[in-house]
Parts: C-alpha cells; sequence; structure tokens
C-alpha cells in the first residue's frame, strides 16, 4: 500500500513538472525575439515622447507580447491537453510574480505621468528592476536560464538607477541616455540576446538528436 502510494506521489511530482516546462516554453525562444524586437520598435516610436504619450507605446507593445505569449501558451496547451492553459501551476506562478509586476508596472506609470525632466528616465528603472525581480520570484518554477535573465534586469535596474540618483552630472548623462534607450537596452537587447542563445540551443540540441 505504502508503494503504491509513494508511486503516484512520483507520478504527480513528474505530472506537475512536465506542465510547468510546457507553460515557460511560451517564455523561452520565439516570445524572448518577438518582445525583444517589439521593445526596440517601442524605443523608436517613444524616443521624442513625453509623460503618458510615452509610456501609451510601451503599453501597447505589452499587449503585443502578452498576446503572443497567450498564443504561444494555447498552441502548446491544446497539443497536450485540448488547449486547457488555466491550471494549478500557473495560478502559483501568477501569484508569485504578480506582487511585483503591480507594484512596479503601477509606480512606474504613474512616474512616466510627469513630462519633467528625468521623469521617463526613473520610470524605466522602476519597470526594469521589477520585472527582473519578477523572474527572480519565480525562479523554483523556470530553467535556470530565465534566472540568470532576471538577475541581468535586476543589475541593469539598479546601477541605472543609482547612477541617475548620484550626481547632477549623472543625472544629465542618463537624460541622454533617456527612458527609451534605456528600455531598448534592456527589454530590447536582453531580450533578443536570450532569445538568440536559447533558439540556438534548441537547433543545436535538436541536431544532435
Amino acid at each position: 500500500m505504502d508503494t503504491a502510494r509513494e508511486a503516484a506521489e512520483q507520478l504527480r511530482m513528474i505530472r506537475n513538472l512536465m506542465e510547468r516546462a510546457t507553460i515557460f516554453r511560451a517564455l523561452t525562444g520565439e516570445t524572448a525575439l518577438v518582445g525583444g524586437a517589439l521593445a526596440c520598435l517601442a524605443a523608436w516610436a517613444s524616443e521624442k515622447k513625453m509623460g503618458l504619450a510615452w509610456a501609451q507605446f510601451w503599453l501597447i507593445g505589452l499587449a503585443f507580447v502578452i498576446g503572443f505569449y497567450i498564443f504561444q501558451m494555447w498552441r502548446i496547451a491544446r497539443a497536450k491537453d485540448g488547449g486547457k492553459i488555466w491550471n494549478q501551476s500557473l495560478k502559483l506562478v501568477l501569484r508569485c510574480a504578480l506582487p511585483s509586476l503591480l507594484a512596479g508596472g503601477i509606480t512606474g506609470l504613474l512616474i512616466a505621468k510627469g513630462a519633467q525632466q528625468g521623469h521617463r528616465e526613473l520610470a524605466a528603472c522602476f519597470w526594469i528592476t521589477h520585472y527582473g525581480i519578477a523572474l527572480l520570484a519565480i525562479r523554483e518554477f523556470v530553467p535556470k536560464s530565465m534566472v540568470w535573465l532576471g538577475w541581468a534586469f535586476v543589475i541593469f535596474g539598479v546601477v541605472a538607477l543609482c547612477t541617475f540618483m548620484t550626481s547632477d552630472i549623472a543625472f544629465q548623462v542618463m537624460h541622454k541616455l533617456n527612458g527609451s534607450r534605456l528600455m531598448a537596452l534592456s527589454f530590447g537587447g536582453l531580450h533578443l540576446l536570450y532569445g538568440a542563445l536559447i533558439v540556438t540551443t534548441n537547433q543545436r540540441d535538436s541536431a544532435n538528436d
């Protein structure tokens, strides 16, 4: 009886791990490349905008990435269990990631409302840092590569924020870099690099198989 119970528990754990792997396949590779490309496009389009007019480009880009993410989730889940993507694992992941995403997202948006010098840059620092914290909050459910991506965002965001707050000279340097370029370097550059590495690695592994 104990042996049967132990075997059932092991099967349940294996199934949970497979569900988690299925969910987070949608966050890697193609999704990172799409997100990075859209971030670069939003950076170019928002370069000369201020306030909410600047923030709206990033919100539109976010909406497109979420839509692509949901499509990837549905496409993968359809092959597994008829397209059902809302499960216990996804609920757990959202419960861990949402606090940081909401806190950083709303705070950054409120800061971005201001049209004064430095508001875009400060908002970008909040978004970058809290996105990285959200990735680290789900580190138990994602591949190690995403944990490194989370650390890259946190370090980039904190360094940018410290530079921004250090002195008047640093403030001027950060303003010349501006919020759009900060977002392009982080959400654009880091995602493109991450996506390219994942896609290349997957293709190499498939070829070896």
